[in-house]
């Protein structure tokens, strides 16, 4: 792997290599592509070709960027576990392996993972891992993650080193997904699922106070996964994951909403990037921020092995007097008004009445056949 990035400066992109890009006949970059990409902040594009759901990157204090995610599922998968890779340059990526494994450092350390009730047994990976994020704090490295069944909690390196090895700490909660970190001074907070937050004690073992659930304006909820905090300036982007079977586009999204506190209220709910979901926001080389995304129409276009891989995507955030706007760069990610005007309208009707108690992402097409299915099982477990 070439870690060094003092690389020439690439020449602007032109409009012939952008729309290579973005064609059906798109060639895997090469590296040194990708970091003109990287360089010009300007489109999308496939950062590693490996099968990687609900990526999540951060810059470490030795300067590289550290990149974990979903790396096996409930139906999909060889080795369950928190797999890492790391960049200089977010062009050309080191494969780290994996730092913690569920039937191997889990089974020795009788993490709570094992000792959890399985729900299916039949599925492929009866227990995965789901959704890891790292994080640097307190001198050493955390990964909180959560299982498919339900639950979340932390792995902590015992070294300070990012490849570990890692201790599983009790779980937090035995229920709901989605585990996420947030530092402000010298308080760290613990949220999950979509909305939930509280600050945790001095060692990072536990809670230190009941959870708050963050409200915005608006009758229709940020997201249903995928939480993430962020301070930008003097205010707050709360950023939540969904893809909802009643808006005009079938699209896994991110959604946010802004405050000047932590704890809100939140301001009213707009789609932040399109085609986005439970990706994350960082800052990249140069100062520039990007989002990751993993799961889009435009994978299944182009020759990468994989249905879901690393895709990183160019933004821009700036602050108003009493706003937060986020900009996309590449119109393949970018809200529509079409988009706006829907989630503006839920905002006052709500989650339309044919899809209470149903899955979120049913479609319209498939909203009996859920019904259906939610009478049987609401009758099996009568009995």
């Amino acid at each position: 792997m070439n870690n060094t990035s003092n690389h020439k400066q690439s020449s602007p992109l032109t409009d012939e290599f952008i729309q290579q890009i973005k064609s059906k006949n798109y060639i895997a970059l090469t590296p040194d592509e990708k970091r003109k990409l990287v360089l010009a902040h300007q489109v999308a594009f496939q950062a590693l070709d490996e099968k990687i759901r609900d990526p999540f990157i951060t810059k470490g204090p030795d300067n590289f960027y550290y990149l974990t995610g979903t790396t096996a599922g409930s139906h999909w998968g060889d080795t369950v576990g928190v797999r890492l890779w790391r960049s200089k340059d977010l062009a050309n990526w080191q494969d780290l392996g994996f730092v913690w494994q569920l039937n191997k450092e889990g089974k020795a350390q009788n993490s709570w993972h094992h000792t959890k009730p399985v729900k299916r047994p039949d599925f492929i990976n009866p227990v995965a891992i789901w959704a890891p994020e790292i994080h640097y704090m307190k001198g050493t490295w955390w990964i909180p993650h959560c299982i498919n069944g339900g639950g979340h909690g932390l792995l902590k390196s015992k070294t300070g080193l990012v490849q570990g090895p890692y201790e599983a700490l009790p779980a937090m909660m035995d229920k709901l997904i989605d585990a996420h970190l947030f530092k402000e001074g010298e308080d760290i907070y613990y949220a999950w699922q979509a909305d939930y937050i509280a600050k945790m004690n001095s060692d990072m073992t536990a809670l230190a106070e009941p959870a708050t659930k963050l409200q915005h304006n608006g009758k229709h909820e940020m997201a249903y996964e995928g939480i993430l905090i962020i301070k930008f300036g003097d205010k707050y982007l709360h950023i939540g994951s969904g893809r909802y079977g009643y808006e005009p586009s079938d699209s896994y999204d991110l959604f946010y909403a802004v405050s000047n506190n932590l704890k809100g209220p939140y301001g009213k709910r707009r789609m932040m990037i399109k085609n986005a979901g439970h990706g994350n926001i960082f800052k990249g080389p140069n100062g520039k921020w990007w989002s990751t995304a993993f799961d889009h129409e435009y994978t299944t276009k182009f020759d990468q092995k994989n249905k879901w891989s690393l895709w990183l995507v160019p933004i821009d955030i700036k602050e108003t007097e009493k706003d937060i706007i986020v900009d996309v760069k590449d119109a393949r990610f970018t809200p529509t008004p079409i988009d706006q005007y829907f989630i503006d309208r839920l905002s006052v009707t709500g989650k339309p009445k044919a899809w209470h108690g149903i899955a979120p992402w049913t479609k319209p097409n498939e909203l009996e056949a859920a019904k259906t299915q939610k009478a049987k099982h609401k009758k099996l477990q009568m009995h």
